[in-house]
């Protein structure tokens, strides 16, 4: 098992029971408790997790690592202000895609007045804009990742490869000019990479938070992308350089 998909199971557990212990890991991984502590030392340093007497916990800090009902609560003015900025992108008629997260889930709130098809991964997402009479929504097939409103397997990216749409507006935990936009799942790297590939326009929905990390697995370079929406926390050099190789920004 490639140490990227063995750490990626780690954080879920963690995520999902807000600790883990090296000897249960290491039996279930069916590698050495040394490995397994070789793993946690290297995510304790990326200020994923906090290392422990025989095993690790949440770090309070570093990429938010809470479950993702606490986590949507946090830099809450803040994601509602990019939403409102990503919101004059749509027009009526439009085709959307909403990556399950904080901030399109907030972009989500917004949109029940329109004419629009949405398709989407994040089943609280769905919830928002299942009584809207105006959107013909599609939700994305798959098993849901415990602790978070995500759904993303193989077969939610087949199912991401039919479709087109206008705009998709995608979130991150990390970026990185040279590493590029990164997540802590790897599961979701594949669809994260189809969701670009849909888009005719590719929008980042980023709060200051995200800037000079770097996760666990990098899925698209920086320029990849057409246009990044931030706060007026984000760092100004970051987003000067950014621009500086054809990324448009909206603060």
């Amino acid at each position: 098992m490639l140490p990227e998909v063995r750490q990626s199971i780690i954080i879920d557990m963690l995520n999902s029971n807000g600790s883990v212990k090296v000897a249960e890991l290491s039996q279930k991984l069916q590698v050495t408790e040394k490995t397994i502590r070789d793993d946690l030392e290297k995510l304790d340093k990326r200020g994923i997790l906090k290392k422990v007497h025989g095993g690790a916990v949440l770090g309070e800090e570093g990429f938010s690592m809470l479950p993702i009902f606490g986590r949507r609560q946090r830099q809450q003015e803040e994601k509602e202000q990019i939403a409102a900025r990503a919101l004059d992108l749509v027009e009526d008629g439009h085709t959307l895609l909403l990556d399950a997260g904080s901030t399109t889930y907030e972009l989500a709130k917004l949109l029940k007045h329109l004419r629009l098809t949405v398709i989407t991964n994040d089943t609280k997402i769905a919830a928002e804009l299942a009584e809207s009479s105006s959107i013909e929504l599609c939700v994305l097939g798959g098993f849901r990742r415990k602790g978070t409103f995500t759904i993303a397997d193989h077969s939610t990216v087949n199912m991401m490869k039919e479709y087109n749409t206008d705009i998709a507006f995608i979130g991150c935990t990390g970026i990185d000019l040279q590493r590029g936009l990164s997540l802590l799942n790897r599961e979701e790297t594949e669809l994260k990479k189809q969701m670009l590939l849909s888009a005719k326009k590719k929008v980042l929905l980023a709060d200051f938070t995200k800037f000079g990390r770097t996760a666990l697995v990098s899925f698209a370079a920086v320029e990849d992308i057409d246009l990044l929406i931030t706060d007026n926390k984000a760092p100004a050099d970051i987003l000067r350089s950014i621009n500086a190789i054809g990324v448009k920004i909206v603060q």
